[in-house]
């Protein structure tokens, strides 16, 4: 399976496909639009594992008020979709919208977003991005209806 670029088109929507296990692994969040859950956390790490069923456990740690934090959640991958348009679910029975909008071909960070533009997270495999693919990325992001005024970097 191969990672499709969605990087010259300005509709907001997920990528064709993504490689299950490639994606799998850490991930850095570089930037976010925060969201009610998240918007007081810093230095965050996503961790997702591919379990037996073909779904992600993820694992978030953070920081907030200068303590280590974390938290567990799921990752439902929409397999008649393509498996680029997820539900992920923090709290039992509630499933939010996750659209992988964005794969660099190596797997080496992706962008994350919501189907109405709610929220948008920017993850690499370092704990830095070039300031240059920050920009083109944030660049393709506006384009696509994201309020990139609110990225939290």
């Amino acid at each position: 399976m191969i990672a499709t670029l969605n990087t010259a088109a300005t509709e907001n929507k997920p990528v064709s496909k993504i490689d299950p296990l490639k994606y799998a692994g850490k991930w850095y969040v570089i930037g976010w639009i925060p969201t009610k859950f998240d918007r007081s956390w810093e230095n965050t790490t996503e961790t997702y594992t591919l379990n037996d069923k073909g779904n992600y456990d993820i694992f978030s740690a953070y920081t907030r008020d200068g303590k280590n934090k974390s938290v567990r959640s799921k990752g439902f991958p929409d397999e008649k979709l393509g498996n680029a348009s997820w539900k992920v679910q923090f709290v039992w029975p509630i499933r939010a919208d996750y659209w992988v909008i964005e794969m660099g071909e190596d797997y080496s960070y992706t962008v994350v977003g919501h189907p109405k533009n709610k929220f948008l997270y920017i993850m690499s495999r370092q704990p830095q991005m070039s300031d240059s693919l920050y920009g083109a990325i944030t660049a393709r992001c506006d384009a696509k209806g994201y309020n990139t005024d609110k990225l939290r970097k």
